[in-house]
């Protein structure tokens, strides 16, 4: 075989199989990891499918054609790093990983060197050089695609957070709930001022009972923050009303002599739907099915 990349490339290419073999046997991550032993078949053929790519997508970097490697490692960064963020891998393990997986290709590029026999130390230190700064190159690349993942999972699940923390809930065709449970801080104040109102418009919501009974605690900020929701909602034409008031709460609207203008307040959102059920009992017989 003629001493050139290109020779490595299908020496590595023909080994492939082998390689991967040679990595199952050295890898032994955590029990829990995707890389332990006791991995399940549907993750080990996976890995299989993704290792063998990734031998692939190094070695390409030996063909004469620079472009394929390049093509090869933005397709293959996206893809493992995407994978390796959905499986929930910690990056450090993925490293482990892949510094196991730059071993064992390159044990099969020096066992080419062997059967080579007398090859120039230059022609060696040549491929060593390519070989690593490739390997460099495809960490960089997917640390930077890991990263990237990882911030868009974290930002679906700062949404889905942010939907479950301020939850209107339409009962009927006109009315809904807006049960608060928790601590309520600045952010999550804010988020309230700026996202209940759009989802009643959006739900057709005329009239919101606001619970209180599952906040844990409840300050002047919070309450203050009540108000300028209730405003906000009467601007839009939506009437409010207020459940869950402990009497400990009472007195502190009281006491700050915070003005809850026009909107009834009740110690509990059973009192406030039955005390009202007049308007409730006709937007549920507008939804009753005819029999």
């Amino acid at each position: 075989m003629s001493l050139t990349n290109q020779s490595i490339y299908h020496y590595v290419m023909e080994q492939a199989s082998s390689i991967t073999k040679t990595w199952f046997a050295i890898k032994d991550g955590e029990l829990g990891s995707i890389y332990s032993k006791n991995t399940s078949p549907s993750v080990e053929k996976l890995l299989t499918k993704q290792h063998t790519y990734t031998i692939q997508t190094v070695i390409s970097a030996f063909l004469e054609d620079e472009s394929i490697f390049a093509g090869n490692l933005e397709k293959w960064a996206n893809k493992v790093a995407k994978s390796r963020v959905e499986l929930g891998t910690p990056v450090h393990e993925v490293l482990q990983a892949l510094s196991i997986t730059r071993q064992v290709i390159w044990d099969s590029i020096e066992q080419f060197i062997l059967e080579q026999k007398n090859v120039p130390t230059p022609l060696i230190l040549q491929w060593s050089s390519k070989f690593h700064f490739t390997f460099d190159l495809l960490t960089n690349q997917f640390t930077s695609m890991y990263h990237t993942f990882t911030k868009q999972k974290l930002h679906c699940q700062e949404v889905l957070i942010q939907q479950l923390s301020v939850p209107v809930i339409p009962i009927t065709e006109a009315i809904g709930v807006l049960p608060l449970v928790g601590d309520i801080d600045s952010l999550r104040a804010k988020l309230i001022l700026e996202t209940v109102p759009v989802k009643c418009k959006e739900e057709a919501i005329n009239h919101l009972y606001i619970d209180l009974s599952g906040i844990s605690s409840i300050d002047t900020m919070v309450l203050h923050e009540l108000m300028k929701l209730t405003k906000i909602l009467s601007f839009i034409g939506i009437d409010a009303t207020i459940s869950g008031l402990s009497p400990d709460t009472a007195q502190m609207i009281t006491t700050l002599g915070i003005s809850l203008g026009n909107v009834p307040t009740y110690i509990t959102l059973k009192q406030a739907l039955s005390l009202q059920k007049e308007p409730v009992q006709k937007a549920l017989l507008k939804e009753k099915p005819l029999t």
